[in-house]
């Protein structure tokens, strides 16, 4: 398995052997995804948010960035909200989703 240890100061879940890490800055979100701590590259998959805050919903497509973060610019979470990140391999068409509450 690899560390749940947050690498870049964000929230870290774990989704079957998928380790994601959620990160709020002030240009935006970003997240990172590794496997067996070995960082698995953006551009193999495609990404989204849904963030659920006060009863409502919204979907953001993540952006591939470089090595194995993906960027969603601008997008502000606020605490208490719920977001789920999907991806999706391009290759294999395997779904990985990982879930965070936002503190």
């Amino acid at each position: 398995h690899g560390s749940l240890k947050p690498r870049h100061g964000g929230i870290v879940t774990m989704s079957g052997e998928t380790v994601v890490e959620l990160v709020r800055a002030p240009q935006g979100v970003s997240v990172y995804v590794t496997e067996e701590d070995e960082p698995l590259p953006a551009t193999s998959m495609t990404a989204k948010l849904v963030v659920t805050a006060g009863g409502a919903k919204s979907e953001r497509p993540l952006v591939a960035g470089p090595d194995n973060r993906f960027d969603a610019r601008g997008l502000k979470i606020p605490a208490g909200a719920k977001v789920a990140v999907m991806l999706v391999n391009k290759a294999t068409q395997a779904r990985t989703v990982a879930s965070f509450t936002v503190k």
